[in-house]
């Protein structure tokens, strides 16, 4: 089958490679520079510890210098599932949320259609360009001269000139033997509603060539010389070769900039992006005449982190300014933001530089603010809250904006900050409360389940519940009902004599209901029947206490791992540093192992003050109870203090034993989403590879290596160790000497 044209260029630009290979890899974080698309991991390829797996994201290939592996995105998924070309192209389309193109029997036709317009737009490059040079371009270059670029300047950004006329460079390409629905599939010529001959597009315009990500000519935008021109700037039409949404002006050489060091700013209009070019600011862009898209804001976050938004100083660019926060809000997550930069009062870029020079573009930059500043003055600039309504609305819109976050970890961050301004802004002491804390005072990273987003499951009661309106703690009622965990801070009635309590009704007897009858109101169920105090259950036995299964807060064996991590990096902490990165990774509900964690981290420079420092925070008693568990204590190399090789094999091991069960569940959770829809070969295959990697994380990492004889009762039996023994019988003499 053949794909459609320009449907592999659409789905390079829709996912980076580091999208595709980081679903299988572990990133170095100590090697790897997201900023710059340069990252490193351990290779998928040939299973090593070390990271020497490369990805130039920028460039979109990978290269393994252990085993050499080499490709892109496509190529990566094809090795690496065992999948042919159009299966990988299938899978990453998925990701990338495209539809395959329906068979098509032209389209080999319609790729060197799109290479024959491509050619054309070069040579339309080269017609504006040696237009400009003649006495038709004088007052453009008159102009462009006013605006401070030179020749090099002009050269640099293929600048050129459409001269006044109808038919200037139909005549000049149809001369050349470039047929005329060319021109037109280029958005050069336009036909006529009249009747008449197709007409040039732009005239009398400075042309500015619009290049993709990889420096092909896909359009113009015309600048008009009349000042009475109904539209001041043109672009092409959308063709084949050009879509608006999903380019930006000089991207090429902005993202080259970027793998350099510098930020990403984004301005309104070529001039801008020129002019702060020619200052030195060359990782410089502008969308194509119209508001930022979604497409053309993952754009940007492909080429830099966090791009700065440079706009006008004035209420049109605020304005602008404001839409991209809306576009951006369910966008966000750590790693992936905005800044910006707002120019002086009527003033744009190119005009800052022209009256204050570049150092003042740099202030404005390097002031520009986070994106929850900005959001925050779109709220409550020229406005008063000087009444509990006005306040509660205020409450309400911010509330609103944030739950907009989708990223659960940054949405908590933007509610602190959001509440520290309101604290700010209602003369209100840190850690008082408004409708606005009663949403979010439970949510964020490490703090349970979202009661705004997340399904809280049967034992996650929030503080405050904006689900229903409840009583002030004055008036307890318990027909409000009881809710797993706790009855929503309400005073429970003190409980009677235990030699009054019926038998039955206690959380410690046959039976036991927990002291109440009947059905209650908080689950849609109303009270029914006589209200009877609540008994708590006893307090658990110490030997159920110390249970794997009560003890655990993860899943037993992802703790048991993790503990034979923690405890190894503990017996050897100068080995920490190599593994930082997916310590770092770890989470733990136990607060104990909690504290290890981020002891041997906050000691990594420093391994001999661990144990001191563990010892302090921990406590010894506690320390000894984790080392003298069963699990920890049949560890070769805590058994063996010293055996440095060893203690890296495990924790190496163990990482990778955890990593395979994570990716085991992704799979799993994957797998489970596709059934619902059509489940085909190529996922049989995926889970079967995954089932098996599963099942052989609990072995011996060498045991696939070893070569078996067979004894003489059916037993297998390492051939390495049959020869040692041998070796060593030969050693042993059974006749007696005699004296």
């Amino acid at each position: 089958m053949s794909l459609a044209p320009g449907f592999l260029d659409e789905l390079r630009n829709r996912l980076t490679l580091s999208d595709v290979v980081g679903k299988k890899v572990m990133w170095d974080k100590r090697k790897s520079q997201p900023g710059k698309g340069d990252l490193w991991a351990p290779c998928p390829f040939h299973h090593e510890k070390t990271a020497s797996f490369h990805v130039d994201d920028r460039k979109g290939f990978y290269y393994c210098f252990g085993c050499h592996e080499k490709g892109d995105a496509l190529s990566f998924v094809q090795k690496l599932d065992n999948v042919g070309f159009m299966e990988a192209v299938e899978i990453l389309a998925g990701e990338a949320g495209m539809e395959m193109p329906a068979k098509d029997p032209k389209a080999q036709e319609k790729i060197d259609r799109r290479t024959q317009l491509t050619k054309v737009m070069d040579e339309a490059v080269r017609f504006f360009r040696l237009q400009l040079k003649t006495n038709a371009g004088r007052e453009a270059r008159a102009y462009l001269a006013k605006r401070g670029l030179d020749d090099a300047a002009l050269d640099r950004f293929e600048i050129g000139f459409a001269p006044q006329g109808w038919d200037n460079i139909r005549n000049a390409l149809t001369g050349k033997g470039v047929p005329l629905d060319h021109l037109l599939a280029c958005g050069l010529s336009r036909t006529s509603d009249k009747g008449r001959e197709p007409y040039d597009v732009f005239r009398n315009r400075i042309m500015f060539p619009i290049r993709d990500g990889r420096g092909r000519a896909i359009a113009f935008g015309g600048r008009a010389m009349d000042p009475n021109d109904n539209a001041k700037y043109l672009n092409s039409p959308e063709t084949e070769l050009f879509d608006k949404s999903r380019n930006l002006y000089n991207l090429r050489p902005a993202r080259e900039a970027t793998g350099k060091g510098k930020p990403l700013i984004v301005a309104e209009g070529y001039m801008d992006v020129i002019a702060l070019s020619e200052a030195g600011f060359h990782a410089s862009v502008a969308p194509l005449g119209t508001a930022v898209t979604e497409s053309q804001l993952n754009l940007m976050w492909r080429v830099s982190e966090e791009p700065i938004i440079a706009l006008d100083g004035d209420k049109a660019g605020l304005r602008a300014a404001y839409r991209v926060i809306d576009l951006a809000l369910p966008l966000l997550e750590a790693g992936k933001s905005l800044r910006f930069a707002i120019m002086p009062e009527g003033k744009d870029p190119d005009d800052l530089l022209r009256a204050e020079g570049p150092k003042a573009v740099q202030k404005v930059l390097d002031d520009a603010m986070p994106m929850v500043d900005l959001l925050w003055r779109q709220e409550t600039e020229d406005k008063t809250f000087d009444s509990p309504e006005r306040r509660a609305a205020l409450d309400k819109s911010l509330r609103e904006r944030v739950k907009l976050v989708r990223d659960r970890s940054l949405r908590h961050h933007y509610a602190l900050a959001v509440r520290d301004r309101l604290d700010t802004l209602y003369g209100r002491t840190s850690g008082g409360t408004s409708s606005f804390d009663m949403t979010f005072s439970n949510t964020g990273y490490g703090a349970g389940p979202d009661p705004q987003f997340d399904d809280p499951g049967p034992s996650y009661a929030p503080a405050f519940d904006p689900g229903y309106d409840a009583p002030p703690p004055s008036a307890p009622d318990y027909d409000h009902g009881y809710e797993p965990g706790g009855f929503n801070s309400y005073a429970p009635v003190p409980e009677p004599a235990p030699q009054q309590r019926p038998v039955g009704q206690s959380g410690n007897q046959n039976g036991g209901s927990g002291g109440f009858t009947g059905s209650f109101k908080g689950k849609g169920r109303r009270y029914k029947g006589p209200r009877r105090p609540w008994d708590p259950p006893e307090p658990p036995s110490p030997t159920a206490k110390a249970s794997l299964l009560a003890s655990g807060g993860e899943a037993p064996e992802v703790r048991l791992r993790a503990e034979v991590i923690l405890a190894t990096l503990f017996c050897h902490p100068e080995l920490t540093e190599d593994f930082d990165s997916q310590i770092e990774d770890m989470t733990f509900t136990d607060a104990n192992l909690t504290a290890l964690r981020d002891i041997l981290l906050a000691c990594r420079d420093r391994p001999a003050d661990v144990k001191d420092e563990a010892a302090r925070r921990i406590g010894s008693a506690r320390l000894e109870s984790l080392m003298a568990s069963r699990h920890i204590a049949v560890v070769p190399c805590i058994r063996s203090p010293g055996a440095l090789d060893i203690a890296r094999t495990t924790v190496s091991e163990e990482l990778a034993k955890l990593e395979a069960m994570r990716g085991w569940h992704a799979e799993l959770k994957e797998a489970e989403e596709d059934l619902q829809e059509e489940a085909d070969e190529a996922m049989t295959w995926r889970l079967g590879q995954a089932a098996r990697a599963r099942s052989d994380i609990g072995r011996r990492t060498d045991e696939s290596e070893m070569d078996f004889a067979v004894g003489k009762n059916g037993a297998l039996i390492d051939k390495d160790e049959r020869s040692a023994f041998d070796s060593l019988l030969s050693t042993i003499r059974f006749d007696k000497g005699r004296k």
